[in-house]
């Protein structure tokens, strides 16, 4: 998928190959949506989230934990691209890249 910007999460930490700015977009955002997927997660007894998107018109960010164990020190990957792109598309790509 050209132009998305791929981060690894891992025991806390973004980085990717983006400048820092884009880094500290991508992490601001995914541990708003992480924190949101957790409080759905808690009140409907599912645990942690191993996904998580959202998409607007001209922005698509997603993240996704593919390893069994899903936990804090488990790699995963992230993804973000400044148009909005099919989620399907995007899962995909981002677990391949894992």
């Amino acid at each position: 998928m050209p132009d998305l910007q791929v981060f690894t999460m891992n025991a806390g930490r973004v980085e990717g190959d983006a400048g820092q700015a884009e880094v500290d977009h991508f992490a601001a955002d995914f541990q708003g949506l992480r924190h949101f997927g957790a409080k759905i997660g808690a009140t409907l007894e599912l645990g942690e989230p191993w996904f998580g998107a959202y998409r607007e018109a001209d922005d698509t960010l997603m993240f996704v934990y593919p390893s069994a164990g899903m936990g804090p020190d488990d790699p995963g990957k992230g993804g973000m691209i400044s148009k909005r792109v099919p989620l399907f598309e995007m899962i995909e790509t981002l677990s391949q890249e894992a």
